[in-house]
């Protein structure tokens, strides 16, 4: 910057010493030469010369210092002789000195206005808390001039072709850099999308159109490559032809965009939740229903064991039937009592569980389903196992539903590959249910996967993990998944023993 400044200062020294040798070079051509042409007027490139440095003080006295020298001239070589034509070529000269000096000053003036009107808009285009570069598109208009069609061609020429001739810092952290020197005689392809190439098409065919503001939404993608919304206000400044200066100012909406994302998704779960309030409503109504001819089931069931008892007892298997449709409707019934319960926000029984009777149990029920879809069972039960308290209903729902969701896991598996296991572990404090398939994982975060609504299946609703969750954790425990380092996804509840759980009530 210092050698650039003593650059300048050297070079003005120069010019002033040019301009003082002219000047007394054509006082002397006045004076001494014999020829009577209006040698003075050779002062107007003094002041044209004087004029280059920029200063209007310097150019007046250039012009003030020529037309002294002028008049000197004359008086020093036509003194005492009377009016004639060396006056009429000194009244010449003079005129002459006197327009270049005014025209002179004048556009220097007009020059400094343009140039504090440049540094203004220059400020206030690097200050602007918005992105905003000016582009050459001038090799576009040649090739669509006429009112030529933007083609696919004229849209690749034109994104290949139009460099950006300035933009400010905040254009630059837009497309993810730090300089705006890195964007300036590049183009924008290297950030362009499908997206911003449609874009393009329709901002050169409205630009062919004569529109002279044209406002689009478009998608870029950063350095970086993260995606970035923009609207873009493209502008063809006035006298400003065949494109050569298209400014463009950029805001930036991906957080507004990614907001009303939210907001939809927000509404359409807002939705969901009313349908399954209302299903849970009918739900309700059908369980009182159910609830009555349930009760008969069990009944005549009873009293069937009961005459068979009397009149046929040697039929074992009849008998055993009979005692698994009680036990059965019972199971039914208590399902349909906690239903009711939960549209009445009863609160969850406090009962003794024996956790391994329950899951071998709960393997029971589906061991057909298992069956049919070639799902091997193993399953793995300590003997003795600490005292559990709380409600089995919902105990063996959340059960089933892991299990269930084993099975479904391992439906893209082979047959031979497909095993379910299901560990019961007692630890310290508490005891652990592992519920582990030979599926293909987790694909996603697994914390997700509890989230109210979230499914990864096409037909699933997203509600029975966050159930499932929320029954676990009424309990005092917890309820967490994971993928298994010999492949597979486990998911493991912890309930805490009977005293701990009263203790930390």
């Amino acid at each position: 910057m210092g050698q650039e400044a003593e650059r300048r200062r050297l070079a003005a020294q120069a010019q002033s010493v040019a301009t003082v040798l002219l000047a007394l070079g054509i006082f002397a051509l006045d004076v001494l030469s014999p020829l009577q042409g209006a040698v003075a007027v050779l002062y107007t490139t003094v002041v044209l010369l004087a004029t280059r440095a920029h200063s209007r003080e310097l150019t007046l006295s250039a012009g003030f210092v020529c037309a002294l020298l002028a008049v000197a001239g004359y008086f020093i070589s036509h003194d005492g002789e009377a009016l004639g034509s060396p006056a009429v070529r000194l009244a010449v000269s003079l005129v002459a000195i006197a327009i270049t000096t005014l025209v002179s000053v004048r556009h220097q003036v007009a020059a400094e206005h343009r140039r504090l009107a440049d540094q203004r808009y220059r400020a206030i285009f690097n200050a602007a808390g918005f992105p905003i570069w000016e582009g050459d598109w001038s090799q576009a208009f040649a090739l669509l001039q006429g009112g030529r069609t933007p083609d696919a061609e004229a849209i690749d020429l034109a994104a290949r072709t139009a460099t950006i001739c300035d933009a400010n810092n905040a254009a630059a952290a837009l497309f993810g850099l730090t300089r705006r020197e890195e964007l300036v005689g590049g183009t924008l392809l290297p950030f362009h999308t499908p997206a911003a190439e449609a874009t393009l098409g329709r901002i050169l065919a409205a630009m062919i159109a004569g529109e002279t503001e044209i406002e689009e939404e478009t998608r870029f993608v950063t350095a970086q490559g993260e995606p970035v919304d923009v609207l873009l206000r493209v502008t063809l400044p006035p006298q400003r032809k065949e494109w050569k200066q298209v400014l463009v100012m950029a805001l930036d909406v991906t957080e507004r965009n990614q907001t009303n994302a939210r907001l939809a998704q927000a509404q359409a779960q807002l939705t969901h939740v009313s349908r399954i309030t209302t299903l849970g409503q009918l739900a309700a109504s059908i369980a009182h229903e159910v609830n009555q001819p349930l009760s008969a089931l069990i009944t005549y069931a009873k009293s069937g064991k009961r005459w068979l008892a009397r009149e046929a007892p040697d039929a074992a298997e009849v008998s055993d039937c009979l005692d698994h449709v009680v036990s059965n409707g019972t199971r039914a019934a208590d399902v349909i009592a906690r239903i009711r319960a939960l549209a009445r926000r009863a609160d969850p029984r406090q009962d003794a569980i024996d956790l391994g009777s329950l899951v071998a149990e709960t393997v029971e029920l589906l061991r057909r389903d298992l069956n049919t879809h070639d799902v091997t069972v193993a399953v793995t039960i300590p003997d003795e196992l600490p005292p559990l308290v709380g409600d089995r209903v919902q105990m063996q729902q959340v059960l089933m539903n892991l299990m269930l969701n084993a099975e479904q896991a391992m439906a893209q598996v082979t047959p031979d590959a497909r095993v379910l296991h299901v560990d019961v572990v007692s630890e310290s404090g508490g005891v652990a249910v592992h519920v582990r398939d030979s599926g293909g994982g987790i694909a996603v975060e697994p914390e997700s996967l509890f989230s109210p609504f979230f499914t990864t299946k096409a037909d699933g609703m997203g509600m029975g993990l966050s159930i499932c969750r929320s029954i676990i954790e009424s309990h005092g425990g917890t309820l967490g998944a994971a993928n298994h380092p010999e492949g597979g996804a486990v998911f493991s509840f912890r309930l805490p023993v009977a005293g701990q759980l009263e203790s930390a009530a």
